[in-house]
């Protein structure tokens, strides 16, 4: 079962962690840039957890683009994304190469304790 996609966003340890869950698309995009920019104008660290998202497209992948682009360009920001091996998103991360170009962790707490180094 399918699900309208949702953005719950806490802190774990000074890292920001957005948990998205359900269908992530282009309705839900907005919402996914807004959150990140919140976290990244206060200098933060941020981990896009994916391991509850039934399906996330381009547009979310463009997204999660975004964010590394933001973490490269500003030093006080880092960025990495939870994709366990057997969740919907991390095929499509391998299959784009994004789980190459962003740091990408089976688990959120090896997520969060990489970004809180």
């Amino acid at each position: 079962m399918t699900s309208e996609g949702t953005i719950e966003v806490e802190n774990d340890g000074g890292v920001w962690v957005l948990t998205l869950r359900g269908e992530h698309d282009l309705s839900t995009r907005p919402s996914l840039d807004e959150e990140l920019r919140r976290r990244f104008d206060a200098g933060s660290r941020v981990v896009a957890d994916l391991t509850e998202a039934e399906f996330i497209d381009s547009t979310v992948l463009r997204a999660l683009a975004d964010g590394r682009r933001q973490a490269i360009e500003h030093a006080e920001h880092d960025f990495a994304i939870v994709a366990p091996p057997a969740c919907a998103a991390r095929r499509l991360l391998s299959l784009t190469g994004i789980d190459q170009a962003v740091p990408t962790f089976d688990t959120r707490a090896d997520a969060v304790a990489a970004l809180a180094r």
